[in-house]
């Protein structure tokens, strides 16, 4: 069964003379239909080339007045270079600017949107960019199963929240994947292997969105993480005390806090207090509940709490990241069209 959701068009009817539609080598939705775009929206499936067994990466240029997307998400994994242009870039619960050369590598389902809005009083630059794409399973759904493959999949594994790639370790990888524009096919996967190869062993990547914001993907290490996560997401709403996880999982709670911090690198209650506040972001992004309703749906029984714990992992406070989420999916008339999503 599918559902059918409004999705808004970055694609302006009258592009300046200088931009040829044919130069913007970029998958995105055509729309014809009309109607009012609600200030909140929920990422879209968007159904990439990749996806449907022709290419096994796909790799385009990405040349015009915006990136042309939406908020939308995909199976496939993304490897985007910010060659020029752009203004911002959402990933996940994270909003931040994009500078030339920006660099990042997306995991499945993780939604997003890059933007090149017209900033009063800056001068504005055309995009141009390179774009990434291939399935989890691009080489064959047995691949995985080799234990050779380990390194990658604990790649695969981190880039479900997003990271950017710096140093050294970008300029690899912008080489490379200038050296895949054009190229054939199997050229592409050779090039695309000796990136993945390059960043699973690179120190100098950097986390973009936080833990539990991607929609409906259980992140697991082996069934004790996974109970984990699943214990979490029943009883979000309520407090949750170490000891009750402990209890749950037949631990102790020194036990369960070291095996947890050595798994996550954090405390439990910082993971939780994480969860909690990228749902928040979500809630924020996606409906027009009151903050406080949000606040107390997401676990919080101390707005004063709440409003720290925000600030401290956001570094702003809800009202104000609401009021930029509203910026980004602003209300207008104008071209939209009907998305697809599977059930």
């Amino acid at each position: 069964m599918r559902t059918e959701v409004r999705a808004p068009s970055h694609h302006q009817p009258n592009h300046p003379s200088s931009f040829q539609p044919s130069m913007l080598d970029v998958r995105c939705s055509m729309f014809s239909t009309t109607a009012m775009i609600p200030r909140t929206a929920k990422p879209v499936h968007e159904q990439l080339e990749c996806s449907d067994g022709t290419e096994w990466v796909s790799c385009k240029r990405i040349r015009g007045d915006d990136f042309g997307c939406i908020w939308h998400f995909h199976p496939e994994l993304e490897i985007t270079l910010v060659l020029s242009g752009g203004s911002c870039r959402r990933v996940g619960d994270k909003i931040e600017n994009l500078h030339d050369g920006d660099l990042t590598f997306l995991g499945s389902n993780l939604p997003h949107d890059y933007r090149n809005d017209r900033i009063p009083g800056t001068k504005f630059r055309p995009v141009d960019a390179l774009n990434i794409q291939f399935h989890p399973d691009f080489m064959g759904e047995r691949w995985s199963a080799q234990g050779d493959t380990a390194p990658l999949q604990r790649l695969f594994h981190q880039a479900a929240d997003g990271f950017r790639i710096l140093g050294a370790t970008r300029d690899r990888v912008e080489k490379a994947m200038l050296g895949m524009v054009g190229a054939p096919a199997l050229r592409r996967m050779i090039l695309l292997l000796e990136i993945l190869e390059d960043l699973s062993s690179s120190p100098e990547l950097e986390s973009i969105s936080s833990y539990g914001f991607t929609p409906e993907v259980v992140h697991s290490d082996g069934e004790t993480m996974s109970a984990i996560c699943n214990f979490i997401q029943e009883h979000i709403g309520s407090p949750i005390y170490l000891s009750d996880i402990a209890r749950h999982l037949r631990m102790s709670e020194i036990t369960f806090s070291r095996y947890f911090r050595s798994r996550t690198g954090k405390t439990f209650p910082t993971y939780l207090n994480e969860i909690r506040i990228s749902r928040v972001c979500r809630l924020l992004a996606e409906t027009d509940k009151p903050v406080g309703e949000i606040a107390w749906d997401c676990g919080f029984d101390s707005i004063a709490n709440f409003q720290r714990q925000f600030k401290r992992i956001q570094g702003c406070t809800p009202k104000s990241y609401r009021s930029r989420i509203a910026g980004l999916n602003p209300p207008a008339a104008g071209p939209v069209g009907t998305v697809l999503l599977n059930p």
